[in-house]
């Protein structure tokens, strides 16, 4: 009986496991309802990806191009911190075609000593970093604003945030409906309360392992100072707070020693919809 129950256990864990370590790419769909956004934007489909990290997960060029979105959005990390950023940049050239390619750094960008020469090769593959700066959509004589800011660049939390406030001091306010592209989600405090409508962000990764009712339990090490390393605040989903609604995509790839658990690579798409 004893080893009947161990077996019986090794194989329940096993294929808990096997369940858990899931590498098949999800993709999650979210309206965004507003009077804000014109009418002619009604039914402006982004697709986000958040996170790439030169990873290998297959099928994202495909549900790229079945999504058929207006822009493609980047929030940081499309490459890793060290080896060869050719994976990321393959897929740029690969999607670029599809629509037009917005991104912003995220901190795994950054630290990469060869960051200028990867921006160039995605900047000649069709991308568009936007560096602490709006830019404005356009569609039937209508607009809405789309800006990015740079990842703050230290480990330091408090360090961040000073850098975050000087990032988005040199945005001007836009009298309309606001986009904003932000790599790191944990700081959703920081800007919540400037007066943008829709933020569209990652680094989190889903918390890594994902609990049983969908919480993330464990925070990327660029967060964990002087903030919580388990059960962080914003891991994925829909947070909304000061008029402010953030979208924090779950990511694809993994730089992490820990396996995503639960936690399967995600691809986002955004709709927008004019509230009548």
């Amino acid at each position: 009986m004893g080893r009947l129950f161990k077996f019986a256990a090794m194989t329940g864990g096993a294929f808990m496991l096997a369940q858990g370590i899931d590498r098949r790419l999800e993709v999650t769909d979210y309206t965004v309802t507003s009077d804000k956004i014109p009418m002619s934007f009604d039914g402006f489909k982004i697709a986000q990806i958040s996170d790439y990290h030169n990873d290998s997960v297959p099928g994202v060029t495909d549900a790229v191009r079945d999504i058929k979105p207006d822009i493609i959005v980047s929030t940081g990390d499309l490459a890793d911190d060290d080896g060869s950023y050719l994976p990321a940049l393959h897929l740029c050239e690969r999607i670029a075609p599809v629509a037009p390619v917005y991104a912003v750094t995220g901190n795994h960008d950054v630290w990469r000593d060869d960051y200028s020469d990867f921006e160039r090769d995605i900047a000649n593959a069709g991308v568009t970093t936007l560096h602490n700066e709006r830019i404005i959509l356009e569609s039937g004589g209508e607009s809405v604003s789309l800006s990015g800011i740079d990842d703050p660049f230290t480990l330091n939390s408090a360090k961040a945030s000073e850098a975050v406030r000087k990032c988005l001091a040199k945005i001007r306010g836009y009298d309309g409906y606001d986009i904003l592209l932000f790599h790191r989600a944990n700081l959703f405090d920081c800007v919540k309360d400037q007066g943008f409508d829709l933020i569209l962000s990652g680094h989190m990764h889903g918390g890594q392992v994902r609990l049983p009712g969908g919480r993330g339990m464990v925070a990327p090490k660029s967060g964990w100072t002087s903030s919580n390393v388990f059960f962080p605040k914003y891991t994925a989903g829909r947070y909304t707070s000061e008029g402010s609604e953030m979208l924090v995509s779950r990511g694809i790839g993994n730089p992490m020693i820990i396996p995503r658990l639960f936690n399967r690579p995600e691809l986002t798409v955004i709709t927008l919809k004019h509230a009548n």
